[in-house]
């Protein structure tokens, strides 16, 4: 019978060390794993910090490119090969580290009219500019953002809001002055009405309509290389500039950006006011989006859209040739 016993005891203390041990390993299981995916996460995050680098990149070398030539670059070459002695793209850039496959990126241009062709977020410059520096989404109006207000309106705005302070006239108790002889009431003493508001309105109200052309393939004929996106259409850890795929991280080179930080940051020339030479206005409907014509931005094809009128001769002077 002490045999017997002490044989079933035995048996009971080695079941009971088995399954410590069956739960030792269980735990050291899911706690590898545990480290594993945290390994992995962390190498897609280094990753995606690297993409941002090397996208940022190539709007650094487009914007660098076209301030030493004028005209934006038509191909990824003119970037790589850069000019004799000067080189624009760093060879690291080359490849984007979320396409395993062949690191491959995909382009966008831009046309001489300010539209962006091959995005997948963006229509043309300007709704880029107010989605950007409006957390990704169309502000509710345009005033103070330096962009879309037609430089005309802005002036005469200034101008009936100067004479509106110049001009007014303390209210007096008398019927008279508020009312026409047909009793009507006048509003003319709330001053006039300021156009850009309306401006602001409807230049909203065309971007929100405006759609991307999405993803484009090849080299588009007319367009003008702007920057470069991910060709991986996966969720990303993190968020881009409101992107929350790979595919809808796009750097992009915008001028117009440039130039509305330098208003929020104060760094305008003194006295200079939006929509002059130098500081694009753009309207969304076309070329408005600061190139060419009288908007003052650059232009994609030259050194910039806004040319500097020369002073007339004086009399009897012979204009330069």
């Amino acid at each position: 019978m002490t045999a017997i016993a002490s044989s079933r005891r035995c048996s009971r203390e080695s079941g009971y060390a088995y399954i410590m041990a069956m739960f030792i390993m269980v735990v050291m299981i899911v706690a590898s794993q545990a480290i594993l995916q945290n390994a992995v996460t962390q190498g897609r995050r280094e990753r995606e910090k690297d993409m941002v680098w090397r996208g940022e990149q190539y709007e650094r070398a487009i914007r660098l490119y076209f301030r030493k030539t004028g005209h934006y670059p038509q191909t990824v070459d003119d970037l790589q090969k850069g000019m004799p002695e000067l080189q624009f793209l760093r060879a690291a850039a080359y490849k984007d580290p979320m396409n395993t496959a062949d690191g491959s990126w995909r382009f966008i241009y831009i046309n001489s009219a300010g539209q962006i062709i091959g995005s997948v977020r963006y229509a043309t410059l300007q709704q880029m500019a107010l989605m950007d520096l409006n957390g990704g989404q169309l502000p509710t109006a345009l005033t103070g953002t330096g962009l879309g207000v037609p430089a005309s309106s802005l002036a005469s705005a200034s101008q009936g809001n100067s004479s509106a302070q110049t001009n007014s006239q303390p209210a007096t108790s008398d019927s008279s002055s508020s009312q026409s002889p047909s009793g009507a009431t006048n509003n003319s003493a709330a001053g006039p009405q300021n156009p850009a508001g309306a401006a602001s309105s409807s230049a909203l109200a065309a971007l929100g309509q405006l759609q991307p052309t999405g993803a484009v393939d090849g080299p588009v004929i007319g367009g003008f290389l702007t920057g470069v996106a991910s060709k991986i259409d996966r969720t990303s850890i993190r968020v881009y500039k409101g992107g929350k795929t790979y595919k809808e991280w796009e750097f992009i080179w915008n001028p117009l950006e440039d130039q509305a930080r330098s208003l929020q940051n104060g760094l305008m020339p003194q006295g200079a006011q939006p929509g002059q030479p130098g500081i694009p206005i753009a309207n969304p409907m076309g070329g408005g989006t600061g190139f060419g014509g009288s908007t003052g931005g650059p232009s994609p094809g030259g050194a910039g859209g806004s040319s500097t009128s020369q002073p007339s001769p004086s009399p009897g002077q012979t204009p330069n040739q």
